[in-house]
């Protein structure tokens, strides 16, 4: 956009907006860029309930401050009393979820962690074929795809080998993403889910995409209750790119989002990329309203250096049984 003396292929935001004969504009999504993290302490958090920010830094008592390990959110012990949400005497041990809706999510999220890797259904495997027959690529049916959701900080032997793979991935695609304050790489801390001193990524988890046992594309996906999810890095193999591995990998996340009724997707998308976005998966921009309403109860939320946050309804589903096992089948897809 600023550099109209030259021609198109020579200009950044007209490759990434995919104007450009030959360049995919779904690929462009991950094109390089260094991304610096914004002060999250600088946002205002606290309780959600009375949004006051005090709390206790001794003892047990109503001004103790405790975090629900789905959505996030921060509650004073004593308002979760006066709204008849929780009565609790102590910290409880493990994980604490603050109400039914973040307890259905999380045992959700929980099931798929133990699940092997599932092979993807004829329904959504559309994008892929259709890119095949486009590229002359090998048939479909001598390519296995599975997709896998994983959280770092329950790492098995079996998941560590696909952990490094994302991190090799998105730092393929990637410079590194600095935190302002320490000026380190989060990538691998996103990744693999680490408590840091400012920010605390327990709650991320990583979608996979898995063709013939090889990672080929890659999200990091963290869920705030019911009515936010964040979709803050994407990334695929430079050799796998346009093959519609993303596109798929998309369609998995938005159609487990719509089985657990989360209501809203975010995510930060570079300028040049935002056309991407709006046209191709239905997302629009945020206005700064919408994005303090977002960040009023999960600040949280990632937000990046030269980014645009952008968000979309999650198209909802219904559920229906098959095989004794329940699966949504989205009634529409923006």
């Amino acid at each position: 956009m600023f550099l109209r003396e030259k021609p198109a292929s020579y200009n950044a935001d007209a490759v990434a907006a995919g104007r450009v004969e030959g360049v995919d504009p779904i690929e462009q999504i991950a094109k390089r860029c260094i991304r610096i993290v914004k002060d999250i302490g600088a946002e205002i958090g606290g309780c959600v309930l009375c949004r006051g920010s005090d709390f206790s830094r001794s003892g047990f008592g109503p001004r103790t401050i405790i975090i629900c390990d789905q959505c996030e959110k921060e509650y004073h012990v004593g308002c979760l009393r006066d709204h008849k949400m929780a009565y609790l005497k102590e910290l409880p041990e493990g994980d604490w979820l603050c109400c039914n809706d973040c307890t259905k999510i999380h045992a959700t999220l929980e099931n798929l962690l133990v699940r092997v890797a599932e092979r993807l259904p004829e329904s959504l495997l559309d994008v892929i074929k259709k890119k095949q027959v486009e590229r002359c690529l090998e048939p479909l049916n001598e390519i296995d795809v599975r997709w896998k959701l994983l959280n770092g900080k329950i790492a098995s032997p079996e998941t560590r080998p696909l952990l490094l793979e994302a991190v090799s991935m998105f730092h393929e695609c990637f410079d590194p993403i600095v935190e302002a304050a320490a000026g380190r790489d989060l990538i691998p801390a996103m990744v693999y889910g680490r408590n840091l001193q400012t920010q605390d990524f327990g709650g991320m988890y990583c979608a996979l995409l898995i063709v013939n046992s090889s990672v080929v594309s890659a999200g990091m996906l963290r869920i705030f209750g019911k009515d936010i999810a964040e979709l803050p890095l994407v990334a695929t193999r430079y050799k796998n790119r346009g093959k519609g591995y993303f596109q798929t990998l998309f369609s998995c996340i938005e159609r487990l989002l719509a089985f657990m009724n989360v209501k809203n997707l975010v995510l930060p998308a570079a300028e040049g990329a935002e056309s991407i976005w709006t046209e191709k998966f239905g997302f629009s921009k945020m206005k700064p309203d919408q994005i303090s309403n977002y960040r009023m109860n999960c600040h949280q939320i990632m937000a990046f250096k030269g980014t645009i946050m952008l968000h979309k309804t999650v198209p909802r589903c219904r559920v229906i049984n098959t095989q004794s096992r329940e699966v949504c089948k989205q009634e529409s897809h923006s």
